[in-house]
Order: C-alpha cells, then structure tokens, then sequence
C-alpha cells in the first residue's frame, strides 16, 4: 500500500495492575485516538500498513497481544477472549483515555467487539477487520487440527515445519487441507510479508495456540447482541473471513456491515472514515501517551533512541552492572548468569540496537557509531552511564568504544584471535524454500559447539558439559531471525572492529579455562594487560557469577 512515510513511531512496555504482565504498546501520529489489535500469530507488525495510512488523522496506539510479538503471554493456562479483551483495556485506562475506537482484525476483532461489551466507558465503537463466525462444526474441526504444536528441537526439524506452516498458510484454510476444495484464490503475499510472519511466529513459540483457541472457542455473535455500542464489521473481498460477514445479518440495528475492495488505499481509507466517527475530542500525539505510559513500569524496557528502539531487562537491586550479548545471540542470552548477578546487583542487558528485537531506524548507518551511539543512549537514559560493562565476544567493540568512565569486563573475547569471521557469516536473504531459516538456525546452534562456529573441528569445540542448552540455542536463533540481514551486516561490522582491536583500556578478561583457544586468548590480552586482569574460569554460571563478583569488587 503506497502513501507518506509514517511519522515517527514510539514504543514501550507498560505493567498490568491486575496480573503484573507486561504489555508492549506502541505510538504514532497525532490527533484523537484510536487502539489496534491485531490477527493471530502476528505481533502489531501487522498492523502497520494501515497505521501509515492513519497518523495524520489519529494518535495510533498498537498493542501486541498477550504472548504475541513482545507482550508477556497471559498468566492463566487456558485464557479466553474476554481475558484478552481485559488487558486492552487496562491498557487504555493505563493511558488515560476512553471512549475511544478499538479496531481489530481476526483475532483482534474478537478482543475489539469483547471490550467493547465490557466497557462502554472506554470504548466508543469496535471496528472489526475480518470478524469470524464459525459454525460448531467449523470450530470443532479447527480445534481438533488446526493448532499443531510447535517445539523447538536441536535437529532444526521446527525450522522447516514452521516455513511449511506459514507457506501453506497463504495457499489454503484450512492451512492444514491443502486440497483444491480449501485453495484460496488469490495469494501468496510477497516473499517478505511471508517472513514477517514466520518472525511473529517465532517470538510467540508454541504459545500461538492459546490465542489462536480462544478465538475459535469465542461465541463471536453471542456480543453483537451484548452491547448498544456501535459495531462495525468491515470486511475486504480478498479476506479469507469475507463469507462470514453475511452470517452477522440481523444481528442489531447498532451493527453495521462494510464490503470493500482488496485495494487496500480503500480499505483504509473507510476504516479512518469510521474510526473518525467516534473519536474522542481530545487530541494528543505519540509522545504524551509515551510519557503516560512511563507511569507503569517494569522489568522489560524498550528506549526510543535517535537510532531507533532499543529493547532492555533491568532486574534486581544494588551496583548496576550491565551485559552486552555476543553474535549470534541476544539480550536471552544471558539470561541464567543474570538471575545469579541479580541477587547482589542491579542487572541491565540490552539487545544491541539492530540486534535481537531493538531495530534500526530507516535510513540509519549499519556501523560501529550507530551500534555505540545507541547503547550510550540507552544506557544514559536508564541511569546506568557509569555502570561496569560485561561485555560478551564481539560486543567488546562497542563497550570498548563507549565513554571510558566505567570498568569494562571482556568475557571470552574470542573475535579478536579470528581473522575471517566477517567473511563466514551466513547469507540470509529470504528464500522461498526456507533455506535462510536453516542457515540462521545452524549458525546459532553451531556457536554452541564449535569455536568460532565455522571451524568444525570436534577436538577444538567449545566446551559445554554434558548437557547442550537447548533453550539458549533458540534463543539465539530467534534473535539472529528478528535482526535478519541488518542483523548479520552489524555482526559483520563487530567482527571486524575486533579483530582490529587492542584490550588497553578494558579492566579484565575474564575466559573460559577448557575452551580451545584459552591459551591464545591469555596471550593476546596478556599484551596489555597484567596478569590478575586475565581470569580463567569454569564455563557454568555459578563460577562465572561468582568470578565477575570479584572482579567488579
């Protein structure tokens, strides 16, 4: 859909009162108003095309699901829609408005049409994008097939289920009745949209089913009867939930029914016609609602630096100390050796920015300034400027490269002995057979065994115990997809920076003592740095916490 370029967007979390989960929210335009929800497995990603369309007529707030994109998932096993619906508009009290419009498409429509049943104070109209209403036997059978879990396993076979999943889901619906009697007929979406959703997929994991089933469970006419507050259900031709519209005739004089064209200028241009109808009459922008929004926090934090949103966990109290992820990986990977330092420290890990879940803003320089420009920010704007650095592998370049009023700790700086780590890393342009899934996945799983992950060598592996991590792997395939190819370019750029690098000025370097390459690494730090700098230690969390203890002081 082509228009103006959307103007500048914010985002953050926001902590619920009632179940203490949070709930990323995001901002953009300016004027009265309007709350989005979006389809199953997306994240507010999806949402996008239309908002571009909307901002300079409405302040858009986007919210991701529960356990979608990167809200927490709901607290209870079995959550249904009117539980969803809760959380939106807890949202929406968060931020000190109602009545405002709360549009949704597919699964989002359903959360729209239930608030709007709960809370007329809040919301002055649902405007519902693709409102499904199965029959008991439609859900049935979409119960019993539709939701196939999806587990991660080390052999990468969910890589290739998954692109299925999603390749099928654009070619028939059932995705799962790929028969000629269920093929859709018009797609597939262009080979990026395809990978936008596989993304979302991703960062929902096997939790995509709990929102999926409560859709399908959810009595999507029993509402329309519920509540006076106006209902709109718009539907687009090229909607695969287009038949169902016909099936909410009768349903009240305050439900009205909407066919438009696939063309999606169209299409937007009658959602803002109906969201305009029932805007409140205050008018605000993105920032206001930022700073509203800054009232709720909580562990999980996301800083709108000049290079764009840069993703943070902040957790315990005392000393701050913060970690810098390695690459391939992200903030997650840190997670266990955190939990420790956190009982005696106040832990910061970030995802670097382009990395992991923070992106860069259009237009902005994939460099080595861009990478050090964003951490400064963040760190500045969570107060923690002059706290010690841990840096991990190739993040030493950017901790290195930051004001040095601080100690910086350099775990296991492994890129600085590897000449042609820049050349070795995977190409992740999207195809369609998937294989940049596979390549993103080996590279991640292949940083856990060997050292660097391209020398396959067995005898000079990384040591890891007798148990791999399983969890961790995933993780840090799930953050090598998000950053996708602005991802791999940055590794590119940290790589190089490392290996051109000296260790002057870093306090300490702390290595793994069975890793291969200990002895090198002893030798090259030992260049610039005394010997009770250079620490060798066991490569398990407990050792390492208690190691970065002593060396922080």
């Amino acid at each position: 859909m082509e228009g103006k370029p959307m103007t500048e967007m914010l985002e953050t979390f926001v902590r619920l009162q009632s179940t203490r989960q949070q709930v990323r929210l995001r901002f953009a335009g300016q004027g009265p108003a309007i709350f989005l929800c979006h389809e199953s497995p997306r994240s507010s990603d999806a949402l996008l095309p239309l908002v571009k369309t909307l901002t300079d007529r409405f302040t858009c707030i986007l919210m991701d699901t529960p356990g979608f994109g990167l809200s927490d998932p709901m607290p209870m096993s079995r959550p249904e829609i009117a539980d969803f619906a809760t959380v939106a508009l807890e949202a929406i009290r968060c931020l000190g408005l109602g009545p405002i419009p709360v549009y949704g498409t597919h699964t989002g429509a359903a959360i729209a049409v239930e608030a709007a049943v709960q809370s007329s104070d809040l919301v002055s109209a649902a405007i519902l994008d693709g409102f499904a209403l199965f029959n008991a036997q439609e859900r049935d059978e979409l119960l019993a097939s539709y939701l196939t879990p999806f587990q991660p396993s080390m052999d990468g076979s969910h890589v290739a289920w998954l692109w299925a999943r999603v390749r099928d889901q654009f070619a028939a619906f059932p995705w799962n009745r790929v028969g000629d009697g269920s093929r859709l007929c018009f797609g597939p979406p262009p080979l990026d949209f395809v990978q936008s959703v596989v993304g979302d997929f991703l960062l929902a994991g096997d939790n995509y089913r709990v929102g999926y089933a409560a859709a399908f469970r959810y009595d999507h006419l029993a509402p329309l009867s519920l509540t006076q507050t106006p209902i709109h259900i718009v539907t687009r031709e090229d909607d695969l939930l287009f038949p169902h519209m016909q099936r909410a005739k009768g349903s009240g004089d305050h439900v009205t029914m909407t066919a438009v064209s696939s063309d999606r200028a169209v299409w937007a241009e009658k959602i803002g016609e109906i969201a305009a109808a029932h805007v409140d009459t205050e008018q605000i922008n993105a920032a206001v609602l930022l700073e509203r929004a800054a009232q709720h926090p909580g562990i999980k934090r996301i800083m709108n630096t000049s290079v764009g949103p840069v993703c943070a966990r902040v957790e315990g109290a005392g000393p701050a100390v913060v970690l810098l992820h390695d690459v391939p990986g992200g903030l997650s990977d840190h997670d266990h050796l955190a939990e420790r330092l956190a009982r005696t420290h106040k832990v910061v890990c970030i995802d670097l920015p382009g990395l992991g879940n923070s992106r860069l803003l259009d237009g902005t320089p994939r460099g080595l300034a861009t990478l050090v420009e964003g951490t400064e920010e963040t760190l500045a704007a969570l107060g923690v400027s002059d706290a010690p650095i841990l840096a991990a592998g190739a993040s030493i370049a950017v901790a290195s490269a930051l004001p040095r009023s601080r100690k910086v700790l350099a775990l296991d700086p492994w890129p600085v002995l590897v000449e042609n780590a820049a050349d070795q890393i995977p190409d992740l342009t999207t195809q369609w057979d998937g294989s940049h899934l596979h390549k993103a996945f080996w590279w991640a799983r292949d940083y856990e065994i060997y050292k660097p992950w391209y020398h396959l060598v067995n005898a000079e592996g990384r040591q890891s115990g007798n148990e791999r991590d399983d969890l961790r792997v995933e993780h840090r395939f799930r953050a090598t997809v998000a950053a996708g190819l602005c991802g791999a370019e940055l590794a590119s750029v940290l790589y190089s920076a490392c290996r051109k690098m000296r260790l002057t000025g870093i306090d300490t370097v702390i290595i793994y003592d069975t890793d291969p390459d200990v002895e090198a690494l002893a030798n090259y730090a030992s260049v610039d740095l005394a010997a009770e700098q250079i620490i060798s230690v066991p490569r398990d969390n407990p050792a390492l916490a208690t190691a970065i203890r002593a060396a922080l002081g």
